[in-house]
């Protein structure tokens, strides 16, 4: 799966009563979810909670339609006990917490006798370090094809400052912008997607609206999310606009001129090709804004 196909992926705690009914569609506008048995539990409900995902597992094999499942293991040593579980093929993914440049090697050892995804998360000090991540990027890349996406821990990078995220203002105004625009600076150019950190703030859609924009600017096609309610503001920004997608069309187009123009912009291919392939990437996933109109659904997508 790409990480566009996620959409807004929300994360759901593995002991939440309905998670069945959240997997078998309960909202049609979800898409993917992470199953979490790291920081949505306390330590005394660890035992509880291991007993929950296997019973979770073996009422999975009796689904049929469902969304994309990743789960994400508290530690390590529960990453092992996780994948010798049975039933573990009926999830579709690992996201994997805390991932730094000393423990990623025991994080990937288990995988590879695996054929399951995984997300790695940069959630520690080493995501203010440039040369961290280019190492971390550099120890990935044997495993690129497997990686749905590199995600961003946001608020535990913010809680090595003790800080927290603005109510007022995007990630990209605060100490995250950085962090945000280097990881993206340092990953996607090698291959990997990044996934958007979560807003927290779920009662300010508007902000929330604002933010995802940012994070399209950045190159970041895949959100986390944590409440219902910012999933289809999430993907409302995903979808392309009319005029997004007949340019990128322009652009993609075998007879394009190597320089023209569209609605007051410049178009050059060579330096517009990629973020053209991402507009159509997000008209296949999400359609367009203006669906009704004749010129948007009348294209066919090559």
């Amino acid at each position: 799966m790409s990480a566009i196909a996620l959409g807004a992926t929300l994360y759901v705690p593995v002991l939440r009563s309905n998670l069945l009914d959240v997997v078998s569609g309960s909202n049609p506008d979800l898409r993917s979810i992470v199953v979490c048995l790291e920081d949505s539990l306390r330590d005394d409900q660890v035992e509880e909670a291991r007993a929950a995902f296997v019973e979770f597992l073996g009422r999975m094999k009796t689904l049929g339609n469902r969304i994309t499942v990743y789960v994400r293991p508290r530690d390590i040593q529960m990453l092992h006990w996780m994948l010798a579980l049975p039933n573990i093929n009926a999830i579709d993914g690992f996201v994997l917490p805390k991932v730094e440049t000393s423990n990623v090697a025991q994080w990937l050892a288990p995988m590879t006798g695996h054929d399951h995804k995984f997300m790695p998360t940069i959630e520690g000090a080493e995501a203010f370090d440039r040369n961290a991540l280019e190492q971390l990027c550099r120890q990935l890349m044997p495993f690129q094809e497997r990686v749905t996406a590199i995600r961003i821990g946001g608020n535990d990078i913010l809680n090595v400052l003790g800080v927290r995220r603005s109510k007022g203002r995007t990630a990209y105004d605060g100490p995250l912008g950085n962090v945000i625009r280097d990881m993206a600076a340092t990953f996607i150019p090698a291959g990997f997607a990044v996934a958007a950190p979560v807003f927290e703030h779920y009662a300010s859609l508007d902000l929330l609206q604002a933010e995802v924009e940012q994070d399209l600017e950045h190159g970041l096609l895949t959100k986390t999310a944590i409440h219902p309610s910012q999933i289809p503001v999430i993907h409302g920004c995903y979808q392309p606009s009319t005029d997004e997608v007949l340019e990128a069309r322009s652009i993609l187009d075998k007879d394009a001129r190597a320089v023209f123009a569209s609605a007051g912009s410049m178009c050059e291919p060579a330096t517009h090709r990629r973020w053209a392939g991402n507009v159509i990437a997000r008209l296949q996933q999400f359609a367009a804004k203006n669906d009704e109109d004749d010129n948007v659904s009348s294209i066919m997508v090559a």
